[in-house]
């Protein structure tokens, strides 16, 4: 797998979505477009700071970029913890995860977004997070 790096960082708001079955509906195609896009040959793209943290992981848990790839191939709706804003309004469709990374599940923040009027997957952020995460869709 290829590693790109984006070196600006996009400011974007990440609000909560509440539970309802319509949130988990937009959660679920947010999903379903990164899945699509990364079976169509599309390579996922690292900020500088991503990068940065993905280096980190690497050293201290031998966590790869593979690794965070097959994560992303095996997130749930159950794993969102905030992100998608509803509106349509911005450049790119960002959402944060909590789920488990490489042979020893280390607990990781993921924030990435897709693009809405291209193809790229951008990951703004893989780390270790820094408080619990509420996931409001887990049973």
């Amino acid at each position: 797998m290829q590693i790109f790096i984006i070196f600006a960082q996009k400011i974007c708001i990440m609000i909560e979505l509440p539970y309802t079955l319509d949130n988990i509906k937009i959660i679920q195609e947010f999903l379903r477009k990164t899945k699509e896009r990364i079976s169509n040959g599309v390579e996922i793209i690292f900020t500088a700071k991503a990068n940065c943290e993905l280096q980190d992981l690497m050293l201290e848990y031998e966590i790869t970029a593979t690794d965070i790839e097959y994560t992303i191939l095996n997130l749930t709706s159950e794993n969102y913890f905030r992100g998608i804003d509803p509106s349509g309004g911005g450049d790119f469709n960002v959402c944060a995860f909590c789920s488990f990374v490489g042979k020893d599940e280390i607990e990781i923040y993921l924030k990435y977004g897709l693009e809405k009027d291209g193809l790229q997957i951008l990951i703004f952020s893989n780390h270790i997070p820094d408080f619990p995460m509420n996931q409001p869709f887990k049973n």
